[in-house]
Order: structure tokens, then C-alpha cells, then sequence
């Protein structure tokens, strides 16, 4: 049968690199194929490439056999191509009837420029029920929702359109456990209405549970396609990056010093009574279900959010920590989830995103010490391997990986004695978590601290000495190592 979708040696470059060289990629008939790769692996460009951003230098497009111009985001739309991207395309002051109908708004007499009201009502209710959203009216404005349900409006504009051929890249990051499988319902649902999917995404477990055959692509080419049942994770990884699943968590725990943190009796809003010891070269795993309060519990340590009461003392001593000044000044250092929101100025430079936590010290009095902040940052953009073109290259243009080496570098020049990672390795590649596993390590080694928040569960069991459980605000488990199984974390994490 020939496929629904056709992509013959795509070929496209930028400036100093190769970005996709020469891929093939085929889609059949109600079809997901799942699209893998480290970061920078080509796969968010061929899907630009679909979807009409950009236009490659070479290769052409099909549909059922047939060259097609997707050149622009609309002509893709036109030929039934529609990409959800990661950071998801909505207008939030809008309502889910006008975000489903953006720019096709049904008008009166089918002409003119009033909109028929009745009309979107009746054809958004009709959408929503298929994605889910029935429960709400269609009047109902989008920040109202939440980020799965913002997600389904995305898919949903999709069925709004007729598309035959729907890109979903990285639809989870977001989303809890209940919205991912609410999710992947859909995807099963548009399948089995004869809509084609390719799906990408860093979890390999979903591209288990979702996909019929996996591409996998590494430095701009494909390296392969497999049945999904016929590969596991371990092909996958090893065709990625090179490397088996078990060398996916190189750390070798050390053993722990002198308590650098304890906190006694932390209550705050719901989290409730929290005491536990952090120890030099120690890494404390965090896990919890979405809502459990692990986040909280990390804010609250950080001054983020206030502390109703209870007790925080820094290598024996008392301290006050009302705001994250008072955290860092006592020798704290945190990396939220949201790299890109909370942990980066993006149109900023490399240099100056590294530097920002210390940017005071290059002060002088009539002018900044930009040599000496050039030096500096170097340094340790060097000694974390951030890969970049240069220094004053925007931190936006970066990997989700390297973004994230850029804030540890930042909080590595205040020198703190404790490290809390807000889920560090969320939304990068395998390659890139391993990487930044092997800092963490080096980081210990220096006798700092370490607390990591992890919704993976396998990532809080192999990385870390320990391992707190959070269930309802309060610590409901406590496991080492060698202790901890998968059976045992989870009934703790849903109080059992």
C-alpha cells in the first residue's frame, strides 16, 4: 500500500552545520510512528520541515504517493499536516470555541465578517466531546484550563481541521499521570478514525505504549526503523547514543560526611511536618505522584515560599531563610523545573547567564570587569562542556541539556554547600542525562550536598544514596539504595 506520508532525502543546513542529512521518513495509514533522538538529532527539524517553518535544500514531500509544497505552515494545513509543538501555540484570554476555530470562525450566511455564535458553540461542543472537554463551555477562556486540557484544545483544533497527519512533539512534558493517559486514549482514538500520528518524545516508555514502529535518528541522519514490538529500550538507547541502558546512570554513590542540611518540623500550606538530614557528598532523592508536595517542600528550603513553621540549620547552625537572598547567602543553590521560565534570561548571552549569579563582583566603580567576567565564565562553561558557538552566543539557541549545564555553572560560582534539583533532567536527551549525572557525581565528590527531584522513578533509584517519599505533604517513606524497589517506592508514594 502506498503510504499516507513520504519524506524522501530531506536535506537541510544552517549556518556551520548539517542539521538533516538526507532522511527518509514513511507514515502509513492510521499509523503512529514514534521519531527518536538525542537533542540535536535532526527530529524537531524534519517536523519543521512538515509542518512548513522551515524549507529544506533538498529531498521532497508526498502524500499518498503524490509531491505535495508544504513550503509554508499554511500550505501544510492545507494538505492535512498539523504540528503541535512543545510549547504549545494558544491564546489564553481566548475561548476554546475561538482557539478550535482560530481563523476559520463560522460567519453568518456564510459570508461576511459576524460570527455565527450558535454555530461555533454547537461545532466546538461537537469537538470537545471527541477530545474530552465536554464538561466545559465553549466560552470558557483557555486560562482556566489546565496544561493538559490546554493540550487537548491543540489536538482538537487538529480534528477541527480534517488533518490526516498529526505531529506531537513531546506532548507529556507537561502533563500529569492521568492527563498522559488520558492523552494517549486520544491517540488511539484519532488512530483508529484513520488519522496518522508521529509522536516525539525523550520517555521511553511511552514510545512503548503508544508507537506501532520507531525511527531513530542520530547526528542529522536516521539510523534505523523498527517495529516497536520488536525493539526495547535498550536497542533504542544504544541506537541513540551509542551506549547500553545500563550505563544510562553512572553514578557511584560516596559515602556521606557531615549533615550539610537538616530540616525539623516543616509545615507549610499542605505540606506537613517534614524532617530528614542532607549529608556532604550525599545525593537525597525526592519522588513523589504529581500534587504530592515535593516541589513545595524544596521551595520552601530555598525561601521560594514561606514556612508556616519548623526549623532549618546549615551545617549545625540556625538559619533563617525567608527568601532565596537569605538561602543563598547561606550556601544554597536551586535549579527549578522550568529551565526556561525560572532559570534563564534567554535572550541573554551564555556569558551572561552563567555570570548573573554573581554579577556584583565584576562590578567597578565606573565600569563592568568584562574581562574578567569573560574569564570566569569560560571557565566553567568549559569545565560543565557546554556546547556552544560562543560565549555571547543567546542561551536560548542552546539544547535543552546545555541550557541546563548553563544554570549549574550559575549556581556553581556562589560555591554553595547544597544543590536542589528541580527535576534536572527534565525535557533533555539520554546523552545529555548522563552528562549531567556525571556532574552530580563530581559535584559530590566536592563534598557538596545534593536533594534531586525526580518524577522518574528509575532516575531517583539509581542516582541517589537515599530516597524520601512524599505522599500528601508529608514523608510517607524512606529507602536506601539498596533498599529501595519499585513496588516499595510507589506504595509509600500513594500511602499505603
Amino acid at each position: 500500500m502506498t503510504p499516507l506520508l513520504k519524506m524522501e532525502g530531506i536535506y537541510k543546513e544552517f549556518p556551520g552545520v548539517v542539521a538533516v542529512d538526507h532522511v527518509d521518513l514513511e507514515l502509513g495509514h492510521a499509523e503512529v510512528l514514534a521519531l527518536i533522538g538525542e537533542n540535536g538529532a535532526g527530529k524537531s527539524t524534519m517536523m519543521k520541515i512538515l509542518g512548513g517553518a522551515y524549507v529544506p535544500e533538498g529531498g521532497r514531500i508526498l502524500i499518498d504517493g503524490k509531491e505535495t509544497d508544504v513550503s509554508s505552515p499554511q500550505k501544510a494545513l492545507d494538505s492535512g499536516i498539523s504540528v503541535i509543538y512543545q510549547e504549545l501555540n494558544y491564546l489564553n484570554y481566548m475561548s476554546i470555541a475561538e482557539n478550535l476555530f482560530l481563523g476559520r470562525l463560522p460567519v453568518k450566511g456564510g459570508k461576511g465578517n459576524r460570527v455565527d455564535h450558535k454555530k461555533l458553540r454547537e461545532e466546538s461542543m461537537r469537538i470537545q466531546k471527541i477530545i474530552g472537554l465536554d464538561a466545559w463551555d465553549p466560552m470558557t477562556t483557555l486560562e482556566e484550563l489546565s496544561v493538559g486540557e490546554k493540550q487537548l484544545v491543540e489536538i482538537g483544533k487538529a480534528y477541527a481541521r480534517n488533518v490526516r497527519v498529526l505531529v506531537m512533539d513531546e506532548p507529556t512534558s507537561a502533563l500529569n499521570d492521568k492527563e498522559t493517559e488520558r492523552l494517549f486514549e486520544l491517540i488511539r482514538m484519532v488512530k483508529a478514525d484513520g488519522i496518522s500520528v508521529i509522536y516525539i518524545s525523550h520517555k521511553l516508555d511511552e514510545i512503548m505504549a503508544v508507537s506501532d514502529r520507531v525511527q531513530v535518528m542520530r547526528d542529522g541522519k536516521s539510523v534505523g526503523v523498527r517495529k516497536t514490538s520488536e525493539i526495547t529500550k535498550d536497542d533504542m538507547v544504544t541506537m541513540m547514543v551509542g551506549r547500553q541502558i545500563s550505563d544510562m546512570y553512572p553514578i557511584t554513590p560516596l559515602e556521606p560526611g557531615t549533615p550539610v542540611l537538616e530540616v525539623r518540623g516543616l509545615c507549610s500550606g499542605f505540606v506537613r511536618d517534614v524532617n530528614f538530614t542532607l549529608h556532604a557528598s550525599e545525593v537525597l532523592g525526592l519522588y513523589g505522584l504529581m500534587g504530592a508536595g515535593c516541589e513545595e517542600i524544596l521551595q520552601c528550603i530555598f525561601g521560594a515560599k514561606p514556612i508556616e513553621s519548623g526549623e532549618i540549620f546549615v551545617e549545625g547552625q540556625r538559619k533563617e531563610i525567608r527568601s532565596p537572598r537569605a538561602a543563598v547567602a547561606a550556601g544554597m543553590a536551586y535549579v527549578p523545573s522550568e529551565r526556561k521560565t525560572e532559570g534563564l534570561v534567554l535572550p541573554q548571552s551564555v556569558r551572561e547567564n552563567i555570570t548573573l549569579s554573581v554579577i556584583d563582583s565584576f562590578q567597578r566603580p565606573l565600569h563592568l570587569d568584562t574581562k574578567g567576567e569573560v574569564e570566569l565564565a569560560g571557565q566553567w562553561a568549559e569545565r560543565l562542556n557546554v556546547k556552544t558557538p560562543s560565549l555571547e552566543t543567546p542561551v536560548e539557541s542552546l539544547s535543552g541539556g546545555n541550557q541546563q549545564k548553563v544554570i549549574l555553572a550559575k549556581w556553581m560560582m556562589t560555591h554553595p554547600k547544597i544543590l536542589l534539583l528541580n527535576e534536572p533532567t527534565k525535557g533533555i536527551d539520554v546523552g545529555a542525562k548522563v552528562e549531567i549525572y556525571k556532574l552530580i557525581e563530581q559535584f559530590c565528590r566536592e563534598g557538596l550536598g545534593v536533594i534531586l527531584l525526580s518524577s522518574e522513578m528509575a532516575e531517583v533509584m539509581y542516582t541517589t544514596n537515599r530516597i524520601l517519599v512524599v505522599h500528601d505533604g508529608r514523608i510517607t517513606g524512606e529507602y536506601s539504595r539498596a533498599e529501595a524497589t519499585q513496588d516499595k517506592i510507589m506504595r509509600s508514594a500513594i500511602g499505603e
